[in-house]
């Protein structure tokens, strides 16, 4: 049989075991801003995706130029999360003149045409 004297030393020691341990850190919450949403476009110098292409993730509520190298150079378009994000083609720089938000387009030749060689700037914004 085990002792009263015994018991209380055995609780004594685990409880003396438990204060000692360091209290686990729990993670501080760190919402999202708008700085870490990105939408992902895709775009080719050649209509239904082919010749040189690039894709790129696209900070959120900004207007972005084209690099001069693809400036007035994009034949075909593709926003790669239409679902959450709406993007926006502009004929100027700095997301001026005539605009365009078709979200994918293989082939900006045809209809009118107003587009294909033409892009110079986009915005991409939440839905």
């Amino acid at each position: 049989m085990v002792s009263f004297k015994a018991f209380c030393s055995a609780l004594a020691f685990q409880a003396l075991a438990v204060s000692a341990a360091p209290a686990e850190e729990v993670p501080k919450f760190t919402p999202p801003n708008k700085l870490q949403a990105q939408a992902s476009i895709f775009y080719c110098s050649n209509i239904r995706w082919n010749g040189e292409c690039r894709a790129v993730g696209v900070p959120l509520d900004t207007c972005h130029n084209l690099p001069k190298a693809w400036n007035d150079r994009i034949s075909s378009i593709k926003n790669q999360a239409k679902s959450a994000y709406k993007c926006t083609w502009y004929i100027g720089y700095n997301c001026n003149g005539k605009s365009y938000s078709n979200q994918e387009d293989a082939n900006l030749a045809d209809g009118d045409g107003a587009f294909n060689d033409s892009i110079s700037s986009y915005s991409c914004r939440r839905k």
